[in-house]
């Protein structure tokens, strides 16, 4: 266990679900240590698996001895009366940090829209998630699932997803961010989910542009567009932004979708994964 001013947050060697848990972190001041377990390619008779043992088979086995319901994400951590707390699921890590760093509003309005934030970036996330991680018999099915990708998420009627943000922000008295103009927990995970969005629409060919500061609003989303540059301007977030954990891929090497260099599948034949076991921050 850790000092109390230092967090670790325990991942996959990619961004995933880890990577908001990472940035909280960051942003707010403290000393993160990011343990980074690797997903290993196994061949077989030109077959490709993943072993997943660099966590099963180690630091997982002692870890549930301390909390049965550990799984990546994990957190240790000491609360401010110095006692020890190891915490799995990624929103429970996420609402976590927001309490102890005063990220999820002030009043119980202010609380239960971030709550409400929060849930619904959630599903943003798992629309893509679901795509990436699945594999396609050919290029063509691929394409058509990736179309219906962009209509679930982009689609300008009530059912987009994106649409629902858009409105949101564009409703919210002129604030910067999703709550007000301070930083909450949803706009860490909205950022991240618009990351790996604009990295879809440059891989399928949906823009024409390849400037992420311009992307979202060539797909009709200016509100998205000034929310996503103005929080990767957040003189806080320049540690995480010049880190190698901001340049590790979306998904892990299992994935279809944003597994290996810009966004393609991980190959093993020219990609080694050489993350750090620990990075420190």
């Amino acid at each position: 266990m850790n000092s109390s001013n230092s967090i670790t947050i325990g991942y996959w060697s990619t961004k995933g679900l880890g990577s908001v848990c990472r940035q909280v972190v960051i942003y707010a001041g403290h000393k993160l240590i990011a343990r980074n377990y690797k997903l290993q390619p196994v061949i077989d008779n030109n077959n490709v698996s993943f072993d997943g043992s660099d966590w099963t088979n180690k630091d997982k086995i002692e870890l549930k001895k301390k909390n049965s319901l550990i799984n990546l994400p994990y957190m240790e951590i000491l609360d401010n009366e110095g006692n020890e707390h190891l915490i799995s699921q990624s929103n429970a890590c996420l609402l976590y940090l927001g309490r102890k760093f005063n990220m999820l509003g002030n009043t119980d309005v202010e609380k239960t829209r971030c709550d409400q934030l929060l849930f619904e970036t959630n599903d943003l996330r798992s629309i893509i998630t679901s795509f990436a991680y699945t594999h396609f018999q050919n290029i063509e099915l691929e394409q058509e699932a990736a179309k219906e990708v962009f209509t679930k998420a982009f689609q300008k009627n009530d059912a987009g997803k994106m649409q629902k943000f858009e409105h949101w922000l564009s409703s919210n008295h002129n604030s910067i961010f999703l709550l007000n103009n301070n930083v909450s927990i949803p706009d860490f995970n909205l950022f991240d989910v618009l990351d790996f969005y604009i990295e879809f629409l440059k891989h399928y060919n949906f823009v024409d542009k390849q400037n992420n500061d311009e992307i979202l609003s060539a797909v009709g989303y200016p509100k998205l567009n000034k929310f996503f540059i103005d929080f990767k301007s957040l003189p806080k977030m320049s540690k995480y932004f010049n880190s190698i954990l901001y340049s590790l891929p979306y998904t892990n090497k299992s994935a279809n979708f944003g597994s290996g260099i810009k966004g393609n599948k991980w190959d093993i034949k020219i990609q080694t994964d050489n993350t750090p076991f620990e990075i420190i921050l």
